[in-house]
């Protein structure tokens, strides 16, 4: 790599280490505070200077988390929330994309301008509200499923890795006698593979992050998810600016543990996704 650098012109090495010092800047401005708050949730002072190590080192924040029941429940829930919206999405986002990829479905044209049509006219939350209502969903998971089971944009990418396929691949496979059910199976997916595991990670993320969809349709605050539970420490602050500063400071200590717990599970499952990431994006895109 080094040798690469020198070999290029002054300009060009100039470009390249501007975008390297940014990058790591950008980088720098995410992974300090982090570090910042994962070692409040670790230290046994109230100091509330900058640093990166904590000073001393107790694990009574997360004792305390899970001993009040405030995370096992909801990360519970996060997990099977995300799991089952997840799970959901791709079935119907692979089964919608591959018969739109096929140039020979009648009206295909339509079909994908019906596809677009919601990422150009959106209704906002109250009719998705009223249906849910009027269909007997409310305080059920599966409202929040319903109401997100599929994204336009995502199966968009889905389908243009799908005609990205070679069309001779499909021929032969039907002339062989296969089912579309079985080219689908076992040759489109297995291809397909890193926009899949992209689309896969996209609908993770916005499952495991959902917040306005739980407080509007979950009235069981059994069936709340981590972030919802993150929400209602924040906005309980407020109870103890009369009290002592210790209590105000454990407080805040144990949102930072709970910050730090929700985040954990994406840090976990985005580097076994991350080499599929670019290459599922950029080979999606290619055919419009």
């Amino acid at each position: 790599m080094a040798a690469r650098y020198l070999g290029k012109s002054l300009p060009e090495r100039v470009y390249v280490g501007f975008a390297y010092l940014s990058m790591g800047v950008f980088a720098l401005s995410i992974l300090l505070p982090l570090l910042y708050i994962v070692q409040i949730t670790f230290s046994t002072d109230n100091n509330t200077a900058f640093r990166i190590l904590p000073h001393g080192f107790t694990l009574q924040h997360y004792q305390y988390v899970i001993s009040a029941g405030l995370i096992l429940r909801p990360l519970w829930n996060s997990f099977y929330l995300t799991v089952l919206c997840t799970a959901v999405a791709m079935l119907l986002t692979v089964l919608l994309a591959y018969p739109l990829s096929r140039r020979e479905l009648l009206g295909v044209r339509v079909f994908n301008f019906l596809l677009i049509l919601p990422m150009m006219i959106g209704l906002g939350f109250l009719p998705r509200y009223l249906l849910v209502k009027q269909l007997g969903l409310m305080n059920s998971y599966l409202s929040i499923v319903m109401t997100s089971a599929i994204s336009s944009f995502n199966t968009i990418i889905i389908r243009n890795y799908f005609s990205s396929i070679p069309d001779s691949l499909v021929e032969s496979a039907r002339m062989d006698g296969c089912p579309e059910w079985t080219i689908l199976a076992r040759i489109v997916v297995p291809v397909s593979l890193p926009a899949i595991a992209t689309i896969t990670l996209f609908y993770m993320m916005g499952a495991w992050n959902k917040f306005f969809d739980v407080i509007l349709y979950i009235n069981d605050s059994t069936k709340h998810t981590l972030q919802v539970i993150l929400r209602s420490l924040v906005m309980e602050e407020n109870k103890y600016k009369s009290t002592t500063s210790e209590e105000a400071r454990f407080t805040e200590n144990i949102q930072y543990t709970t910050i730090v717990v929700s985040i954990i599970p994406v840090m976990v499952v985005y580097p076994l996704l991350q080499k599929h990431f670019v290459t599922g994006i950029m080979l999606g895109s290619v055919k419009g």
